[in-house]
């Protein structure tokens, strides 16, 4: 467990921890001039032939201490002071490793391969799919829209829904009324009868295809090519394109009772208008006159932050009456409107402020939602763009001859899936993979027994998904073959892997491997701390158990008549084993014993009878017989207590002497005058 603990720790530092083997330039600029990158940037360490920069000490500072933000200089000194040593320390063990050539070790290599494919796979499709695609989302969220679609269901006969959407296409490209079109043709009925209009829109709240669509089509102008979705045919009009803004906004209701009777809440609006244009205060006249209870004791506010295409912030997500909406966002700040009708009865509103959104606060959720909707769509689009950039191609004749063989319904395991294939057809290439050979027939049935592909059925989707299963960490391996130089970041964090492996390997040597428990040793170390480690309070304790409450009660008056607890106890007691026994335990301390538990707690005294108490599924009565005084713990007795205590003991004393070994070979210096130049006191 504490070797395991080391590799977590240690793995975690070399991870973090940086290092760039930087020169400091030693040439002083004249008085007057701008610094140089050496006084930019000075050398505050030598840890024997690496330079340690300012830059590199506070990178690493900022990765151990999960600080991002801040800079060495804010840091106090000691603090700064005691993680130089951290990291000096931690610097001069991986030396030490490349100077035992660990390094070069076969299966530190192996390892450091294994998982650099697992790293660069993730860190490519980071850089290449996640990372663009999350920044084009936050850039288009900088905008909202107002949308309105036409939609075509498509159904098993696509032809005819294919030829209907082009049609109302066509139509409304040619400047036919695309809102009366969508209300007689559009399929989708609840966006139809509005018109094809749906709410405002921003990234990531509507289906990609459709959002493409509509970011990329001009304000009162249609896309122009016929949208396809999952489940049918879009027609996207781009309506509205605005900045997206945050507003919070305050009413006051005037409720109407019955759409036919509007007199009283007009009168009333009107009223409640004239006080407002002769200055009073918008708060006090809601709170005094607004029929809409949620909002009148927040003297009319809404509540927190809204978006017109995310509605209202907080987790509800609540939105705006169309109309309220409208007339919220055509205010400014300040300013109050004046009648405005919804289902509800007539609003007075005020906008009470606005505020730009923070792209940042999307960041972390947008990113969520790519990854569990879009991106294994994009990643096998991508994967298979690797592929053909490389020439690797499916052989489609091969897999329609492979699949007519074939019992499709049949999983790859079953010993009949391929019985039919012939030894001709099994010299064919599947799979063309270009200066890597192919991938023949034979190959592939040879494959699929693996476990991986076992359950996989042998249908034309199936065999293409074990190909892909084949195929793609070959197609990978060429495309994070440069990552280091593509990505210089990328490098740093191989580095960092690499030294983390080799830390712990060289720390298994020097100090795992021999931090045995050497009793000799640990007797002295015992000698001299003895006194700490003393034994538990012990309660030794009688019981009678019984499950009849009018049975515990009649012993009870028993022992209070002057009977012998250990005589009832051998008589009546229904604990299995404890009747020879007089119902007596060994002495038990609080921790060991639900009963010592219950003496303690009543305070009890030796001769002391407690009960009939209710316990498990019956009565106890319980005689005290003696409380047993803490004593000095024996050697091994104690050794649970001081062995965490005397280990560490002896892995700092091992790591201290391997440091001082490893100082005499790699020299550290410390440039306290720079540092002391840059730190707080």
């Amino acid at each position: 467990m504490r070797r395991a603990i080391s590799l977590l720790m240690y793995m975690s530092f070399g991870l973090l921890c940086i290092t760039h083997y930087t020169q400091a330039q030693k040439s002083k600029a004249p008085k007057g001039t701008a610094k140089s990158p050496a006084q930019q940037n000075p050398v505050v360490m030598q840890i024997g032939p690496e330079s340690v920069t300012l830059s590199d000490l506070e990178q690493a500072y900022k990765r151990n201490m999960n600080r991002k933000n801040i800079k060495l200089s804010e840091v106090k000194k000691d603090s700064v002071m005691d993680f130089v040593r951290l990291y000096t320390n931690y610097r001069l063990k991986v030396l030490d490793a490349f100077g035992r050539k660990l390094d070069q070790d076969s299966a530190v290599k192996a390892d450091i391969e294994q998982n650099r494919r697992l790293l660069a796979d993730n860190y490519l499709f980071e850089k290449k799919l996640v990372e663009p695609t999350v920044e084009q989302l936050l850039q288009r969220r900088k905008r909202e829209l107002q949308i309105a679609i036409i939609f075509v269901e498509r159904p098993a006969d696509t032809v005819k829904a294919w030829d209907k959407v082009q049609r109302l296409h066509a139509i409304v490209k040619a400047g036919a009324d695309f809102e009366r079109i969508a209300r007689d043709s559009s399929e989708d009925r609840e966006t139809g009868n509005k018109g094809g209009l749906l709410p405002f829109i921003t990234s990531g709240r509507i289906l990609r295809a459709v959002e493409d669509a509509a970011y990329a089509t001009p304000v009162g102008q249609i896309y122009p090519n016929i949208v396809i979705g999952r489940g049918g045919y879009f027609i996207v009009k781009t309506i509205k394109n605005d900045p997206r803004i945050k507003v919070k906004g305050s009413h006051i209701l005037s409720f109407m009772t019955n759409p036919n009777d509007s007199a009283n809440a007009i009168a009333k609006a009107d009223s409640l208008l004239g006080l407002l244009r002769a200055g009073a205060s918008f708060a006090t006249v809601a709170k005094a006159h607004s029929d809409d209870a949620s909002s009148k004791e927040k003297s009319g506010s809404l509540g927190g932050w809204y978006t017109r295409s995310k509605g209202m912030e907080g987790g509800s997500g609540d939105v705006l009456h169309p109309a309220f909406e409208a007339a919220l966002y055509a205010l400014k700040d300040g300013e109050i409107s004046g009648k405005v009708w919804t289902d509800y009865g007539i609003h007075i509103i005020k906008r009470d402020s606005t505020k730009e959104v923070d792209l940042e606060e999307d960041r972390d959720g947008l990113k969520r939602e790519y990854k569990r909707i879009y991106f294994e769509e994009d990643k096998r689009r991508y994967i298979d763009s690797i592929k053909t950039a490389n020439g690797w191609k499916l052989e489609i004749p091969v897999l329609k001859q492979l699949t007519s063989l074939t019992d499709t319904a049949k999983i790859m395991a079953d010993t009949n899936t391929f019985k039919k294939v012939a030894n001709d057809i099994r010299i064919l290439p599947l799979y063309s993979l270009k200066d890597q050979g192919a991938i023949t027939v034979g190959n592939f049935i040879d494959s699929v027994k693996k476990q991986e592909f076992r359950t996989i059925t042998a249908s034309t989707l199936g065999i293409t998904r074990a190909l892909d299963k084949m195929t793609d960490p070959k197609a990978l391996r060429i495309a994070t073959s440069s990552l280091e130089k593509e990505y210089p970041e990328f490098g740093t964090l191989m580095r960092e892997f690499r030294d983390g492996i080799l830390l712990f390997k060289v720390e298994e040597q020097e100090v795992w491997s021999k931090l045995k428990f050497d009793s000799l040793a640990a007797r002295s170390f015992w000698d001299t701390t003895k006194t700490k480690y003393r034994t538990d309070v012990k309660f030794d304790v009688s019981e009678i158990y019984v499950t009849s409450d009018s049975l515990a009660k009649a012993l009870r008056e028993r022992l209070n008549g002057g009977e012998k607890f250990e005589g009832l106890a051998k008589e009546y007691t229904e604990r299995p084993g404890f009747k020879e026994k007089g119902g007596r335990y060994p002495a038990q301390t609080i921790k060991e014993s639900k009963l010592a538990s219950m003496v303690e707690k009543k305070q009890l005294m030796p001769g002391d009878i407690l009960g009939p108490e209710q316990y498990e599924r019956g009565y106890v009565l319980l005689f005290l017989n003696e409380i047993v005084q803490p004593r000095e713990k024996r050697f091994e007795e104690a050794i649970p207590d001081f062995a965490p205590l005397f280990q560490d003991m002896v892995q700092k004393r091992l790591t201290e002497d391997w440091l001082n070994r490893i100082k005499t070979q790699y020299p550290v210096t410390v440039q306290t005058k720079v540092l002391d130049s840059i730190l707080k006191k």
